[in-house]
């Protein structure tokens, strides 16, 4: 991976630069598995992030605002009891491994001076924030280890901090030409050179032992059996000078991509990647903030929809059952004519006596005049058992009705549902995704939770401009498609939706002018672009004035109904497009 050992110790760097010496101002814990310290020092303001999120995890100064929850976790209020206004005495790399500790000198409830430290490593899924006192002990940690979670190494208040169990790696800054020739002579001779480099000493990764290769001039499949003793020497200078860049802190950190893909990122240039396009940066909390944006957005919208979509689905199959019942029972309801026609032969025959609770009739709704024998309650007359099946005809009429409006009514909530989903997909942002959990739990669908919280704050709607300057508005959920429809376009807008699938309401606006066909053309390609058909090669688009745009009453989110309107295929494509910035 790019955050190796000699990555981390380029942040090391930097922050020993600009923290020590500085005094703890606020704490913050934007997520479960992240904390944000401000720090004041020498006339500046830091914001150092660090986080334990499995995909992601890091610790580096920070730009990026992130936004608060209104009651903080017991973990912020425990490091804000103990460290806010402590000052930064030091920061420092363990073992040269992805391990980080800011001491700290702070004053405890009785005004004494005392060491603490916050320990942060990062390991991936064991990645952790671990808070100890002078002497080593646990205070807390973000993620507590228990026996039953691990039985190597626990993590949890009152135990003594050990580092994560090591292995007999060498250090690379400490490593003499001596040390590097015998641990060479000594390893397994079928072992690739590639593979060599990382496993034998601490902090280095794949990707810096693919640049060891690269300037050697070796395949990095290379066996290291068949090196010669000048091979071995040539690979010896390339090792100790990427040592020294480390030791004089001569970092150049960049991000390295192609047309298709972001390959890595790194602190020291690489030659074996010069085909690559690269973006440089000054200090490598710029780089990780520009490089780890999005995809921490992804991630934990990823971690929270998941749930969600399983929860949606399981309400779609379940109403979808309950729709098969409902038809089934409408279609007992849809005999009951058969009831009306026996009460009423019943009252045409009341002279006759039954026989065997039956009473037989000719049955003269019937074109061939058949005879009928119609089953009798031997405890009711036969007066009676005529309006028994006339209320039980009365009876069915009315279940009919009922059942067509539960039928709408459930196929409706199908559809809204499956609308979700699609916003769902659409999601960029948690707060984006946070107005879905909201509109879900003002239709009643979910139960609100502390970490939901209602935002008063206006969303930017994604806005394109149309070849002659019009702007085209997209609505991304239901809420802001129902606030592009009827509270921000006028009756002369043009309203664009995909034909009976998912997808966003699209509105061009007019400002009063005709509008051209290719205008129309891009408006319908973006309603056909943000729907659930984005990946046919055609999508039917209807549109259409707005002033023909209805909300029926009670209406849920995002739906309207509309009976005049034009309709175009077109190819769901939005290249060529501006969007407004």
């Amino acid at each position: 991976m790019s955050l190796d050992g000699v990555f981390v110790n380029s942040i090391r760097n930097e922050l020993y630069k600009k923290l020590v010496g500085g005094r703890v101002d606020k704490i913050h814990q934007p997520d479960k598995n992240e904390i944000v310290i401000s720090i004041r020092n020498k006339g500046e303001n830091y914001k150092l992030l660090i986080t334990a999120i499995s995909s992601s995890p890091r610790l580096h100064l920070t730009n990026v605002t992130r936004k608060n929850p209104i009651e903080p976790p017991m973990f912020c209020m425990l490091l804000r009891k103990h460290l806010t206004g402590a000052h930064i005495t030091n920061i420092k790399q363990i073992n040269f491994d992805r391990i980080v500790e800011v001491s700290f000198e702070c004053k405890d409830e009785l005004g004494t001076r005392v060491h603490k430290s916050l320990i942060t490593e990062i390991m991936g899924k064991h990645s952790n924030i671990i808070f100890v006192n002078e002497d080593n002990t646990i205070i807390d940690s973000l993620k507590r280890v228990t026996p039953n979670v691990s039985s190597v190494r626990q993590v949890y208040p009152g135990l003594n901090y050990l580092t994560p169990p090591g292995s007999d790696k060498l250090n690379p800054l400490t490593v003499s030409r001596q040390m590097f020739m015998k641990e060479i002579e000594s390893a397994n001779g079928g072992i690739y050179i590639f593979d060599f480099f990382y496993k034998n000493f601490t902090g280095f990764s794949p990707f810096i032992s693919r640049e060891i290769c690269y300037l050697a001039n070796l395949n990095e499949s290379t066996y290291v059996g068949e090196l010669s003793q000048a091979k071995k020497e040539e690979i010896w200078d390339k090792f100790s000078n990427i040592v020294n860049t480390i030791k004089e802190t001569d970092f150049s950190f960049n991000i390295y991509f192609d047309e298709n893909k972001t390959y890595g990122f790194y602190c020291i240039d690489m030659e074996y990647l010069k085909g690559y396009n690269k973006k440089s940066f000054t200090s490598p909390g710029e780089l990780l903030d520009e490089y780890y944006y999005e995809l921490d957005n992804k991630n934990k919208i990823n971690q929270r929809v998941a749930s969600l979509i399983k929860s949606i689905n399981t309400k779609i199959a379940r109403n979808k059952k309950k729709v098969e019942k409902q038809r089934n029972e409408l279609l007992n309801a849809e005999n009951r004519d058969k009831n009306r026609v026996y009460g009423e032969l019943i009252l045409s025959n009341l002279h006759k006596t039954p026989e065997n609770n039956k009473l037989l009739v000719v049955n003269y709704y019937d074109p061939e005049q058949k005879e009928t024998a119609i089953p009798l309650d031997p405890k009711l007359s036969l007066s009676q058992n005529s309006q028994k099946f006339f209320k039980r005809y009365n009876k069915l009429k009315k279940a009919e009705e009922e059942l067509n409006k539960l039928i709408n009514t459930t196929l409706s909530e199908i559809s809204y549902l499956e609308n979700i989903l699609f916003s769902i997909e659409e999601c960029e942002t948690t707060d984006d995704l946070n107005d879905i959990y909201n509109e879900l739990i003002s239709e009643g669908f979910m139960k609100r939770k502390s970490r939901v919280n209602k935002s008063k704050e206006t969303k930017p709607i994604t806005t394109f401009l149309s070849s002659k300057g019009h702007e085209i508005l997209v609505g991304k959920n239901n809420i802001q498609n129902d606030m592009i429809t009827f509270k921000i376009a006028k009756n002369e807008d043009y309203w664009f939706h995909a034909k009976n699938m998912p997808g966003s309401h699209v509105i061009i606006k007019t400002n009063g002018d005709e509008l051209t066909d290719e205008e129309y053309v891009e408006a319908a390609k973006i309603a056909a672009f943000y729907s659930k058909g984005k990946i046919s090669s055609t999508v039917e688009v209807d549109y259409t004035k707005k002033s023909n745009i209805k909300k029926p009453p009670n209406a849920k989110p995002g739906f309207v109904i509309y009976d005049t309107n034009y309709s175009m295929l077109v190819e769901p494509n939005i290249d060529g497009i501006k969007i407004k910035e």
